[in-house]
C-alpha cells in the first residue's frame, strides 16, 4: 500500500473519533449528507451516508447522487459521478465510490450534491489530486444487503419494521385500530377512589374532628374555643356602656367587644377571668343600665367615670398575644393602670389638698 493510502488509513482512524456523532444527530434537517472523511487521495473510498426525515413509505422514490469537481469560485459543472440510491424505511442511505480514473486528476474541493424529489443537500471533501490512473489499493465495501418489504437495515442485518406510533396532544391518546390519535375518554373512577395521574386510587380518610370538651360553666364557640356559656339574662352585651354612649354600635362599645371576643377569650386565663366577672357584672349591671336610662345626669358621670377604663382597655387590641404568660402580664397590668387612675391617683390628689387646706389654717 502506498504512503498516502497509508496516511489516508490513519486519518480515517483519527476522524472516525470525531465524526462518528454527525450520523446521531437528533436535531436532522429534511435531507442530510455527510462523507466520513474531509480529505481523501487517488484510489480512496469516499463513503458517504445521510438521511430522509420525512420519508413516505408509500410512494418510494430513489434519491439521486452526484458529485461534482474541482470547484472553482465554489460551483463546478464538470460531473464525475451519479448513482441512484434507494433510502430504507427509516431514512437512512448510504453510498461511496472510488476516487480513481481520468477523471480524477486536478487537486481541490470536490462536492456532492444529493436530490430527493424538490429536496436537497450537499458536502463538500478535498481531493489531492492524482495522475488519472485507474488505481485501487483497497477492495470497496460490500454494498449493503437488500431488505425485503417491511424491513429495515441496522447494524448490516435486514430486521422488521415497526412504525412509532405518533406523540398525541392533551386530551388524545392513540387508536391501534385507527392507527390515529382520538379524544380520550373521561375516567370514571368507582366510588370510594378518585382520579390521581389519571389512574384511579383509594380515596385517603377523612380526618376525624374530636368534640372540644369544656370546662364547667363554658362552652366551645365555632372556632372550637371555649368560652362561658350565655345565661337566660345574659344577651352578651355591654350594658353599661351601651346605656351610657346610647347604641351597642357606638365605637366605646365595640372596643370592649373587641376585647372581650378577640382577646380575653382566646386564652384559657382570659376566658376564666371573663366567667368570673360576667357573675358579679349581670347582677348589677342591669339596675345601673336602668339608673342611666332614668337619668340624662347620671348617664353623663358614668360616661365620664368608665371613659379612662376605655382607654386603657383599648391597649389590648394593639399588642400580640400568643401565650398565657403574655396574657397575665398584659392583663394584670391594665388592672393596676385602672387602680392607679381610680384610686391612687385620686387619694394623691386628696392628700395633697388635705395638705395644703391645712397649712393656711396655720
Amino acid at each position: 500500500m502506498r504512503v498516502s493510502a497509508r496516511i489516508a488509513l490513519l486519518s480515517l482512524i483519527l476522524f472516525s473519533l470525531g465524526t462518528s456523532s454527525a450520523f446521531a444527530q437528533v436535531d436532522i434537517p429534511p435531507l442530510s449528507v455527510k462523507t466520513e472523511l474531509p480529505l481523501y487521495d487517488q484510489g480512496d473510498t469516499v463513503v458517504f451516508k445521510g438521511h430522509v426525515k420525512n420519508l413516505d413509505a408509500n410512494n418510494m422514490i430513489d434519491l439521486t447522487v452526484r458529485v461534482v469537481g474541482p470547484l472553482v469560485n465554489g460551483t463546478s459543472s464538470n460531473i464525475l459521478q451519479v448513482k441512484q440510491i434507494t433510502p430504507q424505511l427509516n431514512g437512512d442511505y448510504e453510498g461511496f465510490f472510488i476516487v480513481s480514473g481520468p477523471l480524477w486528476k486536478t487537486k481541490g474541493d470536490y462536492r456532492i450534491l444529493v436530490n430527493y424529489g424538490p429536496q436537497k443537500a450537499d458536502t463538500t471533501f478535498f481531493f489531492n489530486g492524482g495522475t488519472g490512473a485507474s488505481v485501487i489499493d483497497t477492495p470497496p465495501p460490500p454494498p449493503p444487503p437488500k431488505c425485503g418489504p417491511g424491513e429495515v437495515l441496522q447494524n448490516n442485518v435486514c430486521v422488521p419494521f415497526t412504525q412509532p406510533p405518533p406523540q398525541c396532544g392533551t386530551g388524545t391518546v392513540y387508536d391501534p385500530v385507527s392507527k390515529t390519535c382520538v379524544v380520550a375518554q373521561p375516567v370514571q373512577c368507582p366510588p370510594g377512589q378518585i382520579l390521581s395521574g389519571g389512574i384511579c386510587v383509594d380515596e385517603p380518610p377523612k380526618p376525624i374532628d374530636k368534640p372540644v370538651v369544656c370546662g364547667p360553666g363554658t362552652v366551645p364557640n365555632e372556632q372550637g374555643i371555649c368560652v362561658p356559656a350565655p345565661k337566660a339574662d345574659d344577651k352578651g352585651g355591654c350594658l353599661i356602656a351601651t346605656a351610657a354612649f346610647g347604641s351597642e354600635l357606638a365605637p366605646q362599645v365595640q372596643i370592649l367587644r373587641e376585647v372581650r371576643d378577640n382577646v380575653l377569650l382566646s386564652t384559657h386565663s382570659g376566658t376564666g377571668f371573663m366567667s368570673a366577672f360576667n357573675a358579679v357584672y349581670y347582677s348589677f349591671s342591669p339596675t345601673v343600665a336602668d339608673w342611666e336610662r332614668d337619668s340624662p345626669v347620671f348617664k353623663e358621670l358614668v360616661k365620664t367615670a368608665i371613659t379612662p377604663m376605655l382607654s386603657t382597655l383599648s391597649i389590648l387590641n394593639y399588642v400580640d398575644i400568643d401565650s398565657e404568660g403574655q396574657m397575665l402580664g398584659y392583663g394584670i397590668g391594665i388592672i393596676l393602670l385602672n387602680i392607679g387612675m381610680y384610686f391612687v391617683v385620686p387619694a394623691v390628689v386628696i392628700i395633697k389638698v388635705r395638705g395644703l387646706l391645712q397649712k393656711r389654717r396655720l
